[in-house]
């Protein structure tokens, strides 16, 4: 009796360490997997900046425009005046006017205006900044509408917008100033406002633009 219940005693002893350990194990896990949730996978996020993907995004919302109203778009151009230059990832061209688009793929809060040089991120609460898209969209609308006039190419109405393809993005831009999710640019392009008809030459307005080019 007393040999089995030193045996007993000490398989309890043993049973109670791998317990601990076993506690611990999955006590080790869950902590890794939090931290990597928190932290790791955030930071991921902001170096992956797939901007090439979120381009593919904005040319299938693009491409079922033109199909549906006979327009025109320009991929990754640059574009000048005598007097501006820039440059933009899309530009619709429709009976509507000219839309100027820049695409931001980045994720986190995002800070941007037309009147400062950079965005400000923020992914818990590590600030970046990168090249403003939103003044890189105006300065390349203005720089379309001044190449029009001066081909003589008149009465085009242009506008700017930035389009952000994150989904983990919260972008912060004045509402003075034109931005879309894609959802909602998929929208806005069904809208009277991009579906009426201005008289505007789609292909003139083509010729000029790529004449920089």
């Amino acid at each position: 009796m007393g040999i089995l219940s030193l045996s007993s005693g000490f398989l309890g002893y043993w049973g109670l360490i791998a317990f601990a350990l076993v506690v611990g194990i999955v006590g080790f896990a869950f902590f890794m997997i939090k931290k990597y949730r928190d932290e790791v996978a955030p930071k991921k996020q902001v170096a992956r900046n797939n901007h090439d993907r979120g381009m593919k995004a904005v040319k299938k919302v693009l491409g079922a425009y033109i199909r549906r109203s006979d327009g025109r778009v320009i991929y990754d151009i640059e574009v000048g005046s005598k007097r501006t230059k820039g440059s933009a990832d899309a530009i619709l061209i429709g009976y509507f006017g000219v839309l100027v688009l820049v695409c931001c793929a980045l994720s986190g809060e995002l800070f941007a205006n037309d009147k400062d040089e950079r965005l400000t991120q923020i992914v818990k609460q590590e600030r970046r900044q990168y090249d403003n898209p939103v003044l890189q969209a105006t300065t390349a609308a203005k720089a379309v509408a001044e190449l029009l006039r001066e081909k003589k190419v008149y009465k085009v109405p242009v506008e700017s917008a930035v389009i952000f393809t994150n989904k983990k993005a919260s972008p912060n831009v004045p509402a003075s100033l034109k931005s879309y999710r894609l959802k909602a640019l998929r929208k806005a392009l069904k809208s009277d406002r991009f579906l009426e008809d201005k008289g505007v030459d789609t292909d003139a307005a083509a010729e000029a633009i790529l004449s920089w080019r």
